[in-house]
């Protein structure tokens, strides 16, 4: 394995620090009620052997 130096330095102050456009919104802090719990969860159930719950 080579080696590589690395410099540890301070940003530069050109950097551009634009917030990024399109994020989505915060989630709810209360209580959220839903109407269909099926739609809801239907990305978030497993399939056929993808059960590992550390994903």
């Amino acid at each position: 394995m080579t080696t590589a130096p690395v410099e540890i330095g301070p940003r530069p102050a050109t950097l551009n620090l634009t917030p990024v456009p399109n994020q989505p919104e915060p989630e709810p802090t209360g209580v959220v009620i839903v109407d269909d719990v099926e739609t809801l969860a239907a990305d978030n159930l497993p399939g056929c052997n993808d059960d590992n719950p550390y994903r």
